[in-house]
């Protein structure tokens, strides 16, 4: 039941608004992020609201469905009843998302976004794979943050070196009026150098004063004093391979009131982000010393040992990848990733018909789980045609318990084009890429299949687009090479084949495109053969 300080400004199935009075003479808008959900008269940022006794109107949303237009539409006449003269959003990821989004909406003077998406559309940000899975077409029709969305005085906090967030920031800007803060070296944890009301107290006066100049010293100066803030450069610093400056830095975070024990945590994780950096440039050794270490640190963190699993994988040793997903499983038998990992290792070592057991335990513990059901269909295509009559069943279940799943989609085409029927499996494959227009898997299969329909021009159109997104897929310069020999335009084959070797230098699919297309003289060839049986007689 509600204290007498709350009430319940709105309701629906996607969110709560909540009202807490205060004494302010300006009213603080939340929005909750990913992970917060409705619990009796809780909101995103309560506990600051309530020493410094905002007036504060929080939404929580019921689960990760970045605030719906209809839906804060449907609020926003209560909203706006019960604002002060003076108003200002603020939200965090999702929620700093919901800030932008509905700043105008809800009739706000000002916003804070910390680390906003701009949209989760697959289509708007197709680069941003992490929220794809939540987009749902119809309620986040037109989801994307435009000029007309925003707040008059809005401002994005966003680390400049984190590429995703940084995008999303510059793309907030280009909408128009937007301030962006920069918030370097914290990634996706900028809100850390807001904790606590301290810190909500300092930010908000120049931010209702729209006094950009004083935010930024605000930032400047907490800094200084944050123990956040040294804690994440220790972090960063590790993960970027210094020696000595994490270690100072997380004694200065301790000085400043950070557990030892928090510090321990960070110094763990700086070290599995230290090993994935290695792992993705390449040095692959150096990134598996380290999850040996960490894998002898982790005890019974099922946790951390998934974590690690997970580097060694990417990191080539799939032997070691395999002992810590098992220790990992036995662990968090209910963590999806951690069996999907498990399987992928298993068949990076050439056992697929193990690794197919393993994505089957997997479901079959986890049925409703989606990611894992699509990676058991898939798994089942790379087996072979024996396998296709289940993975048709795997797939068929997802796509009725969620329909836009584009794994699945993609799947089903696979399966039914094996099967020759190709009009269907275009049709799905052409959903496939509505889902997962930045998925390059997706959208060759798609040019495959309109190559095999007779369209050669909209597949030659989707290679070259592959082969512009990314030069170093060899299925794109392949595919295309394909495409355009199918349409008797050898010499422009050719080219296409040379370009991708010239990228790709020795790869084996380019050379066989390569082969393939070499010219033949079968009359010439037919001589010599008789020439030479004649003499060896």
């Amino acid at each position: 039941m509600l204290p007498p300080t709350s009430s319940v400004l709105f309701e629906d199935r996607e969110i709560l608004v909540l009202h807490r009075p205060g004494r302010s003479d300006h009213t603080l808008v939340t929005f909750a992020d990913l992970t917060f959900r409705p619990a009796g008269h809780a909101f995103w940022g309560r506990e600051a609201a309530e020493k410094l006794d905002l007036d504060t109107i929080g939404f929580v949303a019921k689960r990760e469905n970045w605030f719906p237009v209809a839906s804060v539409e449907a609020a926003a006449p209560a909203v706006r009843k019960a604002l002060k003269p003076r108003s200002i959003g603020y939200g965090y990821s999702m929620g700093a998302y919901a800030a932008l989004k509905h700043g105008r909406r809800l009739g706000l003077g000002g916003a804070i976004a910390v680390a906003p998406q701009v949209s989760i559309s697959p289509t708007d940000v197709p680069w941003d794979t992490r929220f794809h899975r939540f987009h749902r077409p119809v309620p986040h029709q037109g989801m994307a943050v435009t000029a007309a969305d925003l707040a008059p005085f809005t401002t994005v906090l966003a680390d400049p070196y984190d590429p995703t967030d940084w995008h999303h920031a510059q793309l907030a800007a280009q909408a128009g009026g937007v301030h962006l803060l920069r918030t370097p070296l914290v990634g996706h944890f900028a809100i850390w150098l807001l904790a606590g009301s301290g810190a909500l107290a300092e930010i908000l006066p120049p931010a209702l004063a729209s006094d950009v100049a004083a935010m930024h010293a605000v930032l400047r100066a907490r800094r200084a004093r944050s123990g956040h803030w040294f804690r994440l450069m220790g972090r960063s610093a590790l993960r970027l391979g210094h020696a000595r400056l994490p270690e100072r830095l997380w004694h200065r975070a301790v000085e400043l009131g950070i557990p030892a024990g928090v510090i321990e945590n960070e110094r763990t994780e700086a070290m599995a982000d230290r090993a994935h950096r290695l792992a993705v440039e390449g040095r692959r050794e150096e990134a598996a010393a380290i999850c040996r270490q960490l894998a002898a640190l982790a005890g019974d963190g099922a946790g951390l040992i998934g974590r690690v699993a997970h580097i060694l994988l990417h990191a080539g040793a799939a032997p070691e990848a395999e002992v810590a997903f098992r220790r990992a499983v036995a662990g968090r038998p209910t963590a999806a990733d951690l069996h999907i990992g498990l399987s992928l290792a298993l068949a990076a070592q050439q056992r697929h018909r193990e690794a197919i057991e393993a994505a089957r335990r997997g479901h079959a513990a986890l049925p409703l789980e989606t990611d894992l059901t699509t990676h058991l269909g898939h798994m089942l295509i790379a087996g072979g045609r024996a396998y296709l009559p289940e993975a048709e069943t795997v797939f068929r279940e997802v796509l009725q318990r969620r329909p836009a799943t584009g794994q699945a989609l993609h799947g089903l085409s696979i399966v039914l084009a094996r099967r020759n029927e190709i009009e269907e499996a275009l049709a799905l494959a052409r959903k496939a890429a509505y889902r997962m227009p930045g998925s390059h898997d997706v959208q060759a299969w798609l040019a495959r299949l309109l190559s095999r329909s007779g369209d050669t021009t909209g597949a030659e159109q989707l290679f070259r687009r592959i082969v512009a997104e990314d030069p170093l897929r060899p299925e794109g310069h392949v595919g295309l090479s394909e495409v355009l020999a199918v349409v008797g335009r050898r010499e422009e084959a050719v080219a296409a084949v040379e370009q991708g070797l010239a990228a790709l230098p020795g790869n084996p699919a380019l050379l066989a495109q390569e082969r393939a297309l070499a010219p033949r003289f079968p009359g010439l060839a037919g001589r010599l053969r008789r020439l030479f049986r004649a003499r060896d007689q």
